[in-house]
C-alpha cells in the first residue's frame, strides 16, 4: 500500500522461502514475488543464519520492487513464541494496558521482560460482561535477530508483526467471515502447523506442532533414496489419495495432529467448534490434501484462494495460500 511517498513491503521470510507483497493505493490489487531462502537446498535441516543469511538478503534486495524507496515491515517466526486467549473485567483503555501484561505474565513459559506483548481485543467468548483478550508473546531477541538481519543488508525496517497476526488480518481482509462462525484455520508452511479458531473474524485459540511440508518431503527423500531437489520434486507431483505407503504415516500423523488440535480447543472452550476449515500456507498447495483432510474430519475444506483481494502482477508463484501473511503486513489495522 502507498502510505506517503514510499512504497511498503510486506515480507514474510520462512525457513524456505521470502515472499513479498505490495498493494496499490486503494488496497484492494497485490503484487506478489516469491525467492527461495536456499536455492541449493540439500536437506530438510540446512538453514541459513549469522552472515550467510545477511548475505543472501543482501542479494535479494536488488530484486525486490522499488527497494530503495520502500519501507518494509516483517512478521516474526519463533517456535518459541507463545499465544492465548484470556477474559478481564471490562475496564478502561489505561487500566487494561495495565491489567493485559500482567494477566498474559501467569500465561506464557517466559518473563515478561523478555518477550514484546501484541494484544487483540475481542469478544469475550464465555462471559458476555468480560473484555476478551487474544495476545502473542514473541521472545525479544528474535525481534531484534530479524530486524538486525534487515538493517544489515540495507532496508528501512518498521516494527515486526508476529506472523500470526499478519496471516490473520490477511485472512480476514481477503475473506468475510459471518459474526456467528466458527472457522478453523490450518496454516502448514516448511517447518510447522498452526492450527487457529475463529469465531467471525477473531482468534481464540491456537496451536502449533512441528511437521509440515519439509517432512513430506523427507519422506520421499529417505523412502526413494534421491537428493532433497528431485524429492521435492516428486512430492509436487504427487496425489495424496495415492497412499503411498513411503509418504501415507505423515500424513496419517498430520492428519491426527489437525484433529488432535480441534479436539483440544472445543474441550477447552465449547464455543469452539468449527462448521468449516479454510486451508493456508506452502502446504496447502499439494494435491488432494484438502479433500484427504476434509474426509477425515468430516468437515467442509477449502484452500485459501484469490477472493475480496485481487492479483494484480506476480514475478512466479501467485497463490494466495502462499502469501496471506505478506499481505497481512501491509494491510492497515
Amino acid at each position: 500500500m502507498l502510505w506517503g511517498k514510499k512504497t511498503h513491503l510486506g515480507i514474510d521470510l520462512g525457513s524456505d522461502s521470502l515472499k513479498v507483497c505490495t498493494l496499490d493505493s486503494k488496497g484492494t490489487s497485490c503484487s506478489v514475488s516469491l525467492f527461495p531462502v536456499l536455492p541449493d537446498r540439500s536437506s530438510q535441516e540446512q538453514k541459513l543464519e549469522g552472515p550467510a543469511l545477511h548475505q543472501r538478503l543482501a542479494a535479494l534486495a536488488g530484486e525486490l520492487p522499488s527497494k530503495g524507496k520502500s519501507k518494509v515491515h516483517l512478521s516474526l517466526h519463533s517456535p518459541t513464541s507463545a499465544s492465548g486467549y484470556l477474559e478481564l473485567p471490562k475496564l478502561s483503555a489505561d487500566k487494561l494496558q495495565v491489567a493485559i501484561p500482567s494477566a498474559v505474565a501467569r500465561e506464557i513459559p517466559h518473563p515478561l521482560h523478555e518477550v514484546n506483548l501484541f494484544p487483540q481485543l475481542v469478544p469475550a467468548l464465555m462471559d458476555s460482561h468480560a473484555q476478551g483478550i487474544f495476545f502473542v508473546a514473541v521472545p525479544k531477541a528474535v525481534q531484534e535477530a530479524h530486524l538486525q538481519a534487515f538493517t544489515q543488508a540495507g532496508f528501512e525496517v518498521s516494527a515486526p508483526t508476529p506472523g500470526m497476526v499478519a496471516r490473520l488480518r490477511g485472512v480476514t481482509r481477503n475473506l468475510t467471515l459471518p459474526p456467528e462462525q466458527v472457522t478453523a484455520l490450518v496454516l502448514s508452511g516448511y517447518q510447522r502447523t498452526a492450527v487457529i479458531l475463529l469465531k467471525g473474524p477473531h482468534p481464540y485459540f491456537c496451536r502449533k506442532f512441528r511437521l509440515a511440508g519439509s517432512d513430506f518431503t523427507y519422506a520421499f527423500q529417505m523412502g526413494d533414496q534421491v537428493d532433497w531437489a528431485e524429492a521435492e520434486r516428486r512430492k509436487r507431483a504427487y496425489d495424496v489419495s495415492e497412499k503411498d505407503f513411503k509418504v501415507e504415516s505423515f500424513v496419517q500423523r498430520w492428519l491426527g495432529e489437525v484433529q488432535r488440535s480441534l479436539t483440544y480447543a472445543s474441550q477447552k472452550y465449547s464455543q469452539l467448534v468449527p462448521t468449516q476449515l479454510i486451508l493456508s500456507g506452502g502446504t496447502a498447495l499439494w494435491k488432494g490434501l484438502a479433500e484427504r483432510l476434509s474426509e477425515f474430519l468430516s468437515l467442509p475444506v477449502t484452500r485459501h484462494q484469490w477472493n475480496q483481494l485481487k492479483l494484480q502482477s506476480s514475478s512466479g508463484p501467485s497463490d494466495m495460500a502462499l502469501f496471506d501473511e505478506a499481505i497481512g503486513l501491509v494491510c492497515r489495522p
